[in-house]
């Protein structure tokens, strides 16, 4: 498996590789999350993170076959009367094909961006993911990851 970093003109295959990740976002949560229509949905949304130099993605291949990428943000927050400053390296979106899981990719994935954060000298790499979204939690588990915050929501 080859892993790259991607480039603007991956903006189409990009959002055909979240479409499954959407999919399921939107089956779970249809008042937050809008239903992909299509492998390109989100592609200018790629076009635009391409633009942000704080974002970096790479992408998982086999036999020039995409199988999976990851979008990782570097995020600074100053000190202040309440905490430390911040610096961390945020895994934005990270998504594998169906097929492709459980077969080292997504691991693989995580491993570029801790490379990455080390590069740019970041000790911490960090991640959210919805309840509803167990099998994530396990990977991201079995990957070192620690659960450090909860977020509730009340509907009126």
């Amino acid at each position: 498996m080859d892993i790259r970093r991607a480039t603007s003109e991956d903006s189409h295959l990009l959002s055909s590789l979240c479409v499954d990740v959407q999919s399921l976002h939107a089956a779970n949560h249809p008042d937050l999350f809008i239903m992909p229509q299509s492998d390109d949905f989100a592609a200018s949304f790629f076009d635009g993170l391409f633009a942000n130099p704080q974002f970096t993605i790479f992408i998982a291949e086999e036999n020039k076959k995409a199988l999976g990428y990851i979008a990782c943000q570097v995020i600074e927050r100053p000190q202040n009367p309440f905490t430390f400053e911040v610096k961390a390296l945020l895994v934005d979106q990270i998504s594998v094909r169906p097929n492709a899981r459980t077969k080292g990719v997504g691991a693989a994935l995580i491993q570029q961006a801790e490379h990455l954060a080390k590069e740019l000298n970041i000790q911490r790499v960090q991640l959210d993911s919805w309840a509803f979204n167990t099998g994530a939690h396990e990977f991201f588990e079995k990957q070192g990851f620690e659960k450090y915050n909860f977020r509730f929501w009340k509907f009126i």
